[in-house]
């Protein structure tokens, strides 16, 4: 035991030592006579200005600040040299030394705190389509008239929406594929042109699908609108096309074109009747619905609406809704 007493003794006496601050020195030249404090004069942002000693208000030189940073340098060294000399001390050892003469415990890190990355937002809504109107035309394509109406919207800058009868469409791929590279809206409107609502869920079934493979097979299409013949429909037919990806798309504006084949009649009623956000019924197959086209254009740009195609009026449709206008 008295050994042991004898070497803590040692170590405390050495730990003292080591903890003991060494004078500072420094060349002569390199230490600034400090002023008088009635003669400091602070100049902010001079690169010559003196420097404020911590607590004492009196300025300092580059030189005095130079002695200090060796000396807490020096200092930190020798408490490093103890703590690692304390640590390899058996353990009734470090008992012995005095808690004031055991070397401090190292400085922790400073925590990091690190904001968890923002999770990505999430798509924005796609913005309504301003003062829009759709116009959208029935039961072709047909060589002919069909081929004069898309020289008509080419002409105005003016995408529309054709509704095809597949079998017209397997007939006359050439147009279709036309249709679809001119940028309108191509949907399915049965295959021959039945009243859906009068026929057999088969019957419904094979219509849509015959319409859904010439469209694919023609032109690489798979449609997301139909509007059945006459606009006749049930919850069955409705169903039937929201299994297969496809809304419905019936009208608010109906023109009777195919009834009175007046271009006349046809420009008054789909001008006077559209608003935002109308669909207006009209027919391809019909030379006077054609030779209305350019009046109707005219007509709801006048009134300030924006005639478009259905992609272009609604951009997500929901598969089995019925839309008769865009809201």
């Amino acid at each position: 035991m008295k050994r042991l007493l004898v070497a803590a003794t040692s170590v405390t006496l050495l730990a003292a030592a080591a903890l003991t601050p060494a004078p500072a020195t420094a060349e002569p030249v390199k230490v600034t006579q400090l002023a008088r404090l009635g003669d400091a004069k602070i100049i902010p942002g001079h690169s010559f200005g003196p420097v404020l000693a911590q607590g004492a208000g009196l300025p300092i030189d580059g030189s005095s600040a130079f002695i200090t940073g060796s000396s807490d340098r020096a200092r930190s060294a020798a408490e490093d040299g103890w703590r690692r000399a304390f640590n390899g001390l058996p353990a009734q050892v470090k008992q012995a030394v005095p808690p004031h003469l055991r070397p401090p415990e190292p400085a922790k890190p400073a925590e990091v705190t690190v904001a968890p990355a923002q999770e990505p937002s999430s798509s924005p809504v796609p913005p309504k389509c301003y003062n829009c109107v759709a116009i959208t035309y029935d039961d072709g394509p047909v060589p002919g008239s069909t081929e004069r109406l898309l020289d008509i919207l080419k002409r105005k800058g003016v995408h529309a929406t054709f509704f095809v009868v597949g079998r017209n469409a397997n007939a006359h791929p050439q147009i279709l594929r036309r249709i679809r590279d001119e940028g309108h809206t191509i949907g399915n409107h049965s295959f021959s042109h039945p009243d859906l609502a009068r026929q057999s869920d088969g019957t419904i079934a094979a219509q849509l699908d015959d319409t859904d493979a010439a469209l694919k097979n023609q032109a690489g299409l798979d449609p997301h609108w139909m509007r059945p013949p006459y606009g006749s429909h049930d919850p069955r037919v409705a169903s039937a096309a929201g299994a297969r990806g496809m809304a419905l798309a019936v009208w608010d504006v109906d023109t009777a074109d195919w009834q009175h084949r007046n271009p006349a009649t046809t420009c008054k009623r789909a001008v006077d009747g559209a608003r935002e956000g109308s669909i207006i019924l009209m027919h391809d197959i019909h030379e006077p619905t054609v030779d209305a086209a350019e009046c109707v254009i005219d007509g709801l740009r006048a009134k300030g609406l924006n005639p478009v195609g259905l992609d272009e009026m609604i951009a997500h449709p929901e598969a089995g809704h019925v839309y008769t206008r865009a809201d």
